[in-house]
């Protein structure tokens, strides 16, 4: 493997990017709402352009990290989208709000694409052993990155928005300087027919009497794939992401696996964890009884407690950290979740009895539960479930349904709540329901397994090996004809009879 430094790397850089981007804008928006007279539909695109650009960014990313490389794609990215999004959004921040949007659109298309590619990389040059904990660093950037974004609201936002709205240049460069410094995946060198250059990629972690062994192993392991990335071209690699990526989800061998991830992708999103951050200055001003305008003082409270939610979502984070290798994907979800629709609860009962105290409470509680399973654990399963020949396709399909999820939810947060006042907290929470039951259902343990263990065990009836055989759904075909999922009946592998349900 190439060195896990590298994987940090790329993980913090990218999470960085993501994070910052993501919610820069829930600071500033009192203040664009203000300038630009937005009502509550205006802001809700303004918020969710980025997500919007994201949808399509994934298939960028995707068919740059396959047609140039992890580390060049990734490079590319970070030094166009983040600069001119920066600077058209800057620009349409004193002009008009389409300008603003497009800009927000264009920032989107980076972050989509560095989603795509950070967790690629990460998963395919760091030990199974340390997989999680490094995948899971990208989610700990991008609380770093929201932290910052935070921050730089709290003073006279509506004197430095303009200046906000344009940092994200500075993002694009310190990715760029980062990125720079990894070695490329060995794996993706030897897709692409250079095995010169994987061999120097695993010559940074490896002795040298192990390299040519490992080369070997990931030659051997890519042939039996059959497919290659050698010679393929920015717009074929585009093109044969959105044909793969249908064809895979409609009756490829990994289906399953897409299907699975889809589906915690729109949970994900659906539980409405950014629109909750990225709205929360609004929230609590809304169930504020205070007079005082946000306009007449130079810090503005409503963000600096907005920035209390950020860091319970960074502790949730750093939770997940050392517990996704110890405890597993599974666990943390299925109670992560159900803590999440606890959290969303008492935030609904605060905001219906207009405390901001207990409404603060809630959010925290929610976004820390959420932290500590979905948000983090979801990139892990991203980075193990697809193999290298479907990766690609894969990831940009299940990447762009995650952000058009968090598109939808952001473009009709505020509407929700404006019309069901208390009643949107909670219909979230009978969201995290749902995908407590589901994740309980469907969702196999894939903790200290190799990526073969787990591919061929969604590709076949059970995932094999570890110490985790006990707590794993058991996946059977309804016929060998099926075109459908397999879904999964939770049992111990040695039990004799299984039942089985499809979709």
């Amino acid at each position: 493997m190439v060195t896990s430094s590298d994987g940090a790397s790329f993980a913090l850089a990218g999470g960085l990017a993501f994070g910052y981007d993501v919610a820069l804008v829930g600071g500033v928006l009192p203040t664009l709402a203000a300038r630009l007279a937005l009502d509550d539909v205006e802001r809700g695109v303004v918020v969710s352009a980025t997500k919007f650009g994201a949808t399509f960014g994934a298939f960028i990313g995707a068919a740059a990290m396959r047609a140039h490389g992890r580390v060049r794609g990734a490079i590319w990215i970070g030094a166009f989208a983040f600069a001119l999004g920066a600077a058209t959004s800057a620009v349409g921040a004193t002009t008009s709000v389409l300008t603003l949007i497009i800009g927000r659109i264009i920032v989107g298309l980076g972050v989509g694409a560095l989603a795509v590619i950070v967790p690629a990389y990460c998963g395919e040059v760091t030990r199974a052993i340390d997989r999680g904990r490094v995948v899971a660093l990208y989610e700990l950037s991008t609380c770093v990155g929201m932290i910052v974004a935070n921050a730089a609201t709290w003073v006279e936002p509506r004197e430095t928005y303009v200046w906000i709205l344009a940092s994200p240049a500075l993002i694009g460069i310190v990715c760029v300087i980062v990125f720079s410094r990894c070695a490329e995946s060995a794996r993706w060198c030897v897709r692409a027919g250079d095995g010169t250059r994987a061999r120097e990629s695993l010559r940074r972690e490896l002795n040298a009497e192990d390299v040519e062994a490992e080369a070997r192993a990931m030659e051997s392991e890519e042939r039996a794939n059959g497919a290659s990335d050698r010679g393929v071209t920015m717009t074929q690699a585009l093109m044969d992401v959105a044909r793969n990526g249908w064809r895979e989800l409609v009756d490829g061998d990994e289906r399953r696996a897409m299907r699975l991830v889809l589906a915690l992708a729109w949970f994900n999103q659906m539980s409405a964890s950014t629109s909750v951050i990225n709205y929360s200055s609004r929230i609590l001003r809304d169930v504020s009884s205070t007079s005082e305008d946000w306009s007449t003082s130079s810090v503005d409270m409503f963000n600096v407690y907005a920035g209390l939610i950020v860091v319970f979502k960074t502790l949730g984070v750093l939770t997940s950290l050392t517990l996704v290798d110890e405890l597993g994907r599974r666990p943390l979800l299925i109670y992560g979740s159900a803590f999440s629709a606890v959290g969303l609860t008492i935030a609904s009962v605060g905001y219906g009895v207009s405390s901001v105290l207990l409404t603060l409470v809630g959010l925290c509680a929610f976004i820390f539960a959420f932290s500590c399973s979905s948000a983090s654990v979801f990139w892990v399963i991203v980075s193990e479930f697809f193999s290298m020949r479907a990766k690609s396709a894969a990831s940009a399909v299940v990447t762009s349904s995650l952000f058009f999820a968090g598109f939808v939810c952001d473009l009709i947060f505020a509407p929700m709540l404006s019309a069901l006042n208390a009643g949107a907290f909670a219909l979230f929470a009978l969201v995290c329901v749902a995908e407590t039951i589901f994740v309980y259902a469907y969702v196999p343990e894939t903790r200290r397994k190799s990526f073969q263990d787990i591919q061929r065990a969604l590709k076949s009836d059970r995932v094999e090996g570890g110490d985790d055989d006990a707590f794993v759904p058991v996946y059977q075909s309804v016929s060998s004809s099926s075109k459908g999922v397999e879904l999964a009946s939770l049992r111990a592998p040695d039990d004799p009879g299984s039942s089985s349900a499809r979709v």
